[in-house]
């Protein structure tokens, strides 16, 4: 019965693994950091070094089930196609979870021998959606639909984030080659950010306008052209800083002068981008908690983007745009989206519930916490704060949403 409960719906399964993948990664990150700084019992690791795990532990296995439990829901939705059934996302739920497994296997022992089949899994997990949301995008336009352009820019980001796996595993397969750096860019600026700048772009002015009395629902396509025009420009950077280390001496100052131009284009494009739509999104009426957590979780954007902005123009800030992006905005929009769809699919009103409220204002201190720790040279005790922050806000609503994802549907309705 519980196993039909879990895949009754896409988001039951992924929600499940996504956050028990999430609350599990940064378990294991703080008690890294607090072994690091303050001497207390941490795992030992194994020969790949576990700062250059986090980050793609993050990205590539516990932050995608989230979104695919969203993604491989409102799909075929956006499209006017019937719900995908089970074969199209148990398998990507399993292979999640198997990912998982191994994953935590490696961390908790140290044996590198299991991160490639943990992120194998992943890989194979992330294909096999690829592969169904692609089918219902080809069938869109062979029946002489659409095209819907959120779902074209959802592809875009996830060919990306395939991209960024298969350099993550030819690390892990050498890890000299240092292409881990480079993985973790395209997988965060390439990947994981555009899929939640798309859905953003694609729900909150809706759910916004259905909420807020005389709210005009402002979300012109060339704003989606205009993100991915700035993100490329960012991205083409970060490559040519990447494989530009192997070129010719001579070439070091053009090596250097297109990386530094092409951050500053990218970064202040996406940064005006991203403020003038925080600003036309903004309701300038009475509105609920559940639409506040989104507008103010995309206001992080701008910030992240400005940080980066910064930071090419020789400002030393760390990693600091990183994390507003991966905390304040990524998180944020977690806490929001993941209790929305949750809320609504189980047969509850769409309120922000207490737990989300906590984990919401939660992730917004840990986001400063870990942002004021990049700008003082990353200040080891504030990265314990900031970890800690983070986990102890998310804790209780992860309890509460891993009871409703085994629970049928309060109202009795299927799904």
């Amino acid at each position: 019965m519980q196993a039909r409960v879990v895949l009754a719906a896409p988001h039951r399964a992924l929600f499940l693994v996504g956050t028990l993948a999430l609350t599990l990664g940064m378990l294991w990150w703080l008690t890294v950091l607090s072994g690091l700084y303050f001497s207390t019992p941490a795992p030992t690791g194994g020969m790949v070094p576990q700062s250059l795990l986090h980050a793609p532990l993050l990205l590539f296995l516990a932050i995608p089930p989230l979104f695919f439990g969203f993604l491989l829901t409102v799909f075929p939705r956006w499209m006017g196609f019937p719900d995908l059934e089970r074969p199209a996302y148990a398998p990507v739920a399993a292979l999640y979870a198997l990912s998982l497994i191994f994953a935590t296997v490696a961390l908790v022992t140290g044996g590198d021998f299991w991160l490639k089949p943990a992120f194998c899994s992943g890989l194979l997990a992330n294909l096999w959606a690829y592969g169904w949301l692609w089918r219902l995008a080809i069938v869109e336009r062979r029946e002489g639909r659409g095209p819907t352009w959120h779902s074209w820019s959802v592809l875009g980001a996830l060919t990306v984030g395939l991209l960024a796996q298969g350099l993550m595993l030819s690390f892990l397969h050498d890890p000299a080659n240092g292409n881990v750096m480079l993985a973790n860019q395209l997988g965060l600026w390439g990947f994981i950010i555009p899929i939640f700048f798309t859905v953003c772009h694609r729900m909150l002015p809706f759910f916004a306008g259905n909420v807020v009395a005389g709210y005009v629902r402002w979300r012109p396509m060339w704003l989606l052209a205009a993100y991915w025009t700035g993100t490329a420009i960012l991205v083409l950077g970060m490559v040519y800083a990447h494989f530009g280390s192997a070129m010719p001496a001579d070439h070091g100052a053009t090596h250097v002068h297109f990386d530094n131009v092409a951050h500053m284009l990218g970064a202040g494009q996406l940064t005006a981008l991203s403020a003038w739509m925080t600003y036309k999104w903004w309701p300038r009426g009475s509105a609920p908690a559940l639409l506040w957590v989104l507008i103010l979780g995309f206001a992080w954007a701008p910030i992240g983007y400005g940080l980066a902005l910064l930071t090419a123009w020789g400002v030393p800030l760390g990693r600091a745009s990183e994390h507003a992006l991966t905390i304040g905005f990524a998180s944020s929009l977690i806490i929001a989206m993941v209790t929305r769809v949750t809320q609504g699919h189980s047969g509850r009103p769409l309120v922000l519930p207490l737990v989300g409220t906590i984990g919401f204002v939660g992730m917004q201190a840990a986001a400063l916490a870990r942002v004021g720790a990049a700008i003082h040279a990353e200040n080891g005790p504030w990265l314990v704060i900031s970890a800690g922050i983070f986990l102890i806000a998310l804790l209780p609503w992860v309890l509460r949403n891993v009871a409703i994802y085994l629970a049928p549907r309060a109202d009795g309705r299927p799904g």
